[in-house]
């Protein structure tokens, strides 16, 4: 087998470039199994894509920034969030994995992505800039141009945001998160997202809604019916859409719905 060419660019445009013909090496963690299929790979970590940089209520999270930083950062994240990225994986994957990666290549059960879904992030794209929302990115991921790369997601710091998931053993991926925030600024003024279940993480919006008008019954009923058809091998939707339910009324409470 010949190995594939390496590349590692410093600059963001200089990545572009490289991407054009080659596949980009984040944390690599997804790419080791096809790796007889590739013919450049693009290492990103010197191209300036790890930063961590909050301004005011303001958050950025580099494309390549790890996600061990992300839970150690006290000062700098929101507790949800940081406990949401240790959740992510274990230690010694969270060295490795990014958070471009972890966005391309999650499935639902992603406790990070979940969160990231609650706290309305939007995700910003080379050559553009473009910027979407996270929703968006992930709805269109498996047909995003040849050569687009992920270079931040930004986010507001929330008022309060809450986290909590069930899972089969504390170190396993759950199979029901759900992440409920309160946002200044937008309307409706909360988030709410659930994961566990599927291909990726979903926001679920009439719970939002029902948040806002000060209807937390309204919105448990919500998430019960996002994951109404939640079932898989891991778990039951009649389980799954109960314990949404129950995730979604406690965690209101808890950032004061």
């Amino acid at each position: 087998m010949t190995p594939p060419e390496y590349v590692r660019p410093t600059t963001v445009a200089d990545a572009l470039l490289a991407l054009r013909a080659g596949t980009a090496l984040a944390g690599g963690i997804t790419l080791a199994q096809h790796a007889d299929r590739l013919t450049r790979l693009v290492d990103l970590q010197s191209a300036g894509l790890d930063i961590l940089e909050v301004e005011g209520d303001r958050i950025r999270l580099g494309a390549m920034l790890r996600l061990q930083p992300m839970v150690v950062a006290e000062a700098e994240l929101p507790d949800a969030l940081r406990e949401a990225a240790r959740r992510e994986a274990g230690l010694n994957l969270r060295t490795s994995a990014s958070v471009g990666g972890t966005l391309l290549t999650c499935t639902g059960r992603s406790p990070l992505v979940t969160a990231l879904l609650a706290l309305h992030a939007q995700v910003r794209q080379e050559p553009g800039p473009v910027q979407s929302s996270l929703d968006d990115l992930l709805t269109r991921r498996g047909s995003l141009p040849v050569g687009a790369l992920i270079t931040d997601v930004l986010l507001q710091a929330p008022m309060r945001a809450s986290l909590s998931c069930v899972a089969r053993s504390p170190a396993d991926r759950p199979i029901v998160c759900a992440v409920v925030t309160r946002l200044a600024g937008r309307a409706p003024s909360f988030g709410v997202a659930l994961g566990g279940f599927g291909m990726r993480p979903v926001l679920v919006p009439e719970a939002e809604l029902a948040l806002a008008a000060g209807d937390v019954s309204g919105a448990a009923e919500a998430a019960k019916a996002a994951y109404a058809q939640a079932d898989d091998a891991w778990a039951s939707a009649e389980y799954r859409s109960e314990v949404a339910a129950v995730l979604v009324r406690r965690l209101a409470g808890e950032v004061g719905a």
